[in-house]
């Protein structure tokens, strides 16, 4: 006869190792948090909340209000007025079921244009499916406006074409789209939008022209370009001359000496650098209007391509940024987000630190509005050392005049087209 087994020192009385309780299995399938399984409906929640129009909101009111007192009180008034109010709903959202497969693409004949320049949008709807569809209300945001069409009932394979034409009175980014269909019901308690395309921006860039007028400012530099003055001293060769009193004997090419027995030098082609640094003051203090304002930024950003243009290094500064000259299209690009603030330093606070960051500039050309005083110009010229050719231009004055403040030129225009004979008068 076999005996029990005994329990342990530190069991109970009356338990053996069979009734200690083990540990389950864990579960291999992986259980997925509370907030990822709501998430789902949560979203479909808020869709269907956001079909519903304010009027929609009341008229789901006044129903809960109708079924609350046909429940308790027992009006029989209400009741009815709920059933009417339930059938009003329920047919209000058959308008939002689908109508067909609409294939939606619109495109911009050009995405960057100049103020003043023509701007078109070509929306085109095709239909994808093999029954005529019904006509379908679309519309498409263009900057803060919204462009409204209907389209036609289209039959199978059949498109639609409509063309719209941007508003470019003034410089800046305009986004167009997306294109999107509306479907609502005649009593306005629905709203549903289906989005058909992605937005689009159009860079509505300055006016600018193509000056004739160089800006004269060169300096001497081994690296820069290479001009048609000869020197007697520089880094690019040009050709060989006869000594004349006073050249420097280092440059006397001695193999060409012996072989014709008199003294030859050597004749150099001058390298030159024309670096060009525009400061464009975005104050609002320094100009009477907003009119004023673009006009500075068409004739700061007139300069700085034609300076690139004529492959020139080239900066464009404000008090608040650095405009990329990599390119003229980057410069242009930026310059449609240029504004005016309040809190901004003076000119002379702009010239001191564009000239800090740009202590190679050869030339340098100062924008600004009436507002700018002479003695507010004749201090940012302190600043710029008097090797540096240095001009202001004034927007805002209705008559082309040109005068000085200290050792300064300005020139005062009004209107972008005047820009090369100021730079004449300057001259």
């Amino acid at each position: 006869m076999t005996a029990a087994p005994s329990p342990g020192p530190g069991s109970p009385a009356g338990t053996t190792p069979s009734s200690v309780p083990t540990s389950r299995p864990q579960d291999p399938r992986p259980r997925l948090p509370v907030t990822s399984v709501l998430r789902t409906p949560a979203r479909h929640l808020s869709r269907l909340l956001g079909v519903l129009s304010p009027v929609g909101w009341a008229c789901l009111a006044v129903l809960a209000c109708c079924l609350l007192l046909g429940a308790h009180p027992g009006w029989q008034e209400a009741w009815g007025a709920a059933a009417v109010l339930g059938a009003v709903v329920l047919s209000a959202g058959l308008w939002l079921l689908p109508r067909g497969s609409h294939s939606v693409t619109h495109s911009l004949l050009d995405p960057y244009v100049t103020v003043g320049d023509y701007a078109l949008v070509r929306v085109t709807v095709t239909s994808t499916r093999s029954r005529p569809l019904l006509p379908t209300r679309m519309e498409m945001p263009v900057g803060a406006g919204r462009a409204v069409f209907v389209v036609p009932v289209l039959p199978p394979g059949g498109s639609h074409d409509r063309g719209f034409v941007l508003p470019t009175r003034s410089r800046g980014v305009v986004v167009v789209g997306p294109v999107v269909s509306v479907a609502r019901d005649p009593v306005g308690l629905l709203h549903l939008e289906r989005t058909r395309t992605t937005a689009q921006t159009v860079h509505i860039h300055p006016r600018t022209l193509r000056l004739g007028a160089v800006l004269h400012g060169t300096l001497r530099d081994i690296e820069g370009a290479v001009t048609q003055d000869l020197s007697s001293s520089d880094v690019s060769f040009h050709a060989l001359r006869d000594y004349v009193a006073g050249d420097d004997r280092r440059h006397v090419h001695w193999p060409t000496t012996a072989r014709t027995g008199r003294l030859m030098v050597r004749q150099f082609e001058e390298t030159r650098r024309s670096s060009l640094l525009v400061l464009l003051s975005v104050r609002a203090q320094d100009y009477a209007g907003e009119e004023d304002f673009e006009t500075a930024v068409s004739v700061a950003c007139s300069l700085a391509v034609d300076g690139l243009r004529d492959g020139r290094q080239v900066r464009l500064l404000t008090q608040d940024t650095s405009l990329p000259t990599a390119s003229p299209l980057r410069l242009l690009d930026a310059s449609c987000l240029l504004e005016t603030h309040e809190a901004t330093g003076t000119c002379d606070d702009l010239a001191r630190h564009g000239y800090a960051t740009s202590p190679e500039a050869s030339v340098v050309v100062l924008v600004t509005g009436q507002e700018t005083s002479r003695a507010v110009l004749a201090a940012a010229r302190s600043l710029v050392p008097p090797s540096v050719s240095m001009l202001a231009l004034r927007t805002g004055q209705r008559q082309l005049s040109r005068l000085h403040a200290g050792d300064l030129p300005v020139v005062d225009l009004d209107r972008l087209e005047q820009l090369p004979t100021a730079l004449r008068k300057a001259a």
